[in-house]
C-alpha cells in the first residue's frame, strides 16, 4: 500500500498527469508501438502512441522513426496516460518520457510521425510542433512528396 501511494505521490509531483502510471519500455515495435511493462510487476502489453501515426517499416523514414524511439524510450522508465483501446486490443496512451516530454512531441517535433487528425483531440499543441518540423524540414518532411501511413497502407490493400 505505501509502495502504491509513494508511486502516486511521485507522479502527481512530476510533470506528467496524475493518472499516469508508470512502466519499462522492453521492445520498440515501430515508431507507434512499443511494449512495456508495469513497473509494479504486471504484464507487458503493447502501447499504441495516441494521436499520431509514424511511417511503417518498409516506408521512407520507417526504420529512422524505429530507431528514435529505440533511442527516446528502450529500457527507460517512462508514464503511461492511457486514453483508449483499438480494435487490435493495444492501449492507446500518450507516454511521458522521463524529463517530461511526451513521446509524441518528440517524434512530430523530430518530423517523424504525423499527426494523425481523426484519432487527435485538443492537439493544437502538437500541431504546432508538426508545423515546425514542416517549415524546417525535417525529417519526413525533407520528402518532395511525404506519403501519410494511412495512405500507404490503403494502397498496399488495393
Amino acid at each position: 500500500m505505501i509502495k502504491k501511494l509513494l508511486i502516486v505521490l511521485w507522479l502527481c509531483c512530476s510533470a506528467t498527469p496524475c493518472h499516469a502510471w508508470p512502466a519499462r519500455v522492453v521492445a520498440v515495435v515501430d515508431g507507434d508501438t512499443i511494449t512495456v511493462e508495469p513497473i509494479d510487476g504486471g504484464e507487458r502489453m503493447k502501447i499504441r502512441l495516441y494521436g499520431i501515426d509514424a511511417p511503417e517499416l518498409k516506408q521512407p523514414f520507417g526504420e529512422t522513426a524505429r530507431s528514435f524511439v529505440s533511442a527516446k524510450s528502450l529500457y527507460q522508465q517512462v508514464s503511461i496516460e492511457v486514453k483508449s483501446r483499438d480494435r487490435y486490443g493495444r492501449v492507446v496512451a500518450i507516454v511521458w518520457l522521463p524529463a517530461g516530454e511526451s513521446l509524441q512531441a518528440a517524434m512530430l517535433n523530430a518530423g517523424l510521425a504525423w499527426l494523425w487528425p481523426q484519432y487527435c483531440r485538443n492537439c493544437q499543441d502538437w500541431e504546432k510542433l508538426q508545423a515546425t518540423a514542416q517549415r524546417f524540414c525535417e525529417g519526413l518532411w525533407g520528402e518532395e512528396v511525404p506519403v501519410p501511413p494511412w495512405e500507404w497502407r490503403r494502397g498496399k490493400r488495393r
